[in-house]
């Protein structure tokens, strides 16, 4: 108000002389609240509570951050020692005050000369809580298939079943579990 008012005060001296004023008036506004700034804890960025503490404000601190993962289960020729498959399970997750989202994943094969892909079964997924009761916290996806050691793509000398297991946290971590 009191700038209005200055304002308005010095445009009222310089219009009847006739002269050409240059005003300038300072911005004010309501003073917002800056976001918090993110500090770096095990790679992770975690955003920090406003000033007073976290115990002033009963505010906690959430992790926030994305994450890509390539798991793969392999099998290599007993005899000749060269790759019969790699099964992967590629893996994308954000997650942000305790809750894992944009979770996708999908599977891909890369097969020796003796590989024969013969099928993908149907995926498992699941969200959990893991973090502080936080539903959704925790996510778990699966991806198997059932590949065979083939001779010249007639024979079937070995079956096998790729299986690739991860267990994603709403703070980045992750656990694996393969199989063939």
């Amino acid at each position: 108000m009191r700038i209005l008012v200055l304002a308005a005060t010095a445009a009222a001296l310089c219009v009847p002389a006739g002269v050409a004023c240059a005003m300038t008036v300072p911005e004010v506004g309501p003073t917002l609240p800056q976001p918090s700034p993110l500090v770096v804890q095990g790679g992770l960025p975690v955003a920090q509570p406003p000033a007073g503490g976290a115990g002033s404000s009963g505010l906690q601190t959430y992790p926030i951050g994305c994450r890509d993962l390539d798991v793969n289960a392999s099998q290599k020729s007993f005899l000749f020692h060269s790759k019969i498959y790699k099964f992967h399970q590629i893996k994308h997750w954000c997650w942000r005050k305790g809750v894992i989202y944009d979770e996708r994943h999908a599977w891909s094969f890369d097969g020796g000369s003796t590989a024969c892909f013969d099928e993908v079964y149907p995926d498992n997924h699941w969200t959990f809580t893991w973090w502080h009761g936080i539903a959704g916290s925790g996510d778990f996806s699966e991806e198997r298939a059932h590949v065979t050691n083939c001779v010249f793509h007639i024979g079937d000398w070995k079956e096998f079943y790729p299986d690739v297991k991860i267990w994603a946290y709403a703070d980045g971590t992750y656990k694996i579990a393969t199989a063939n």
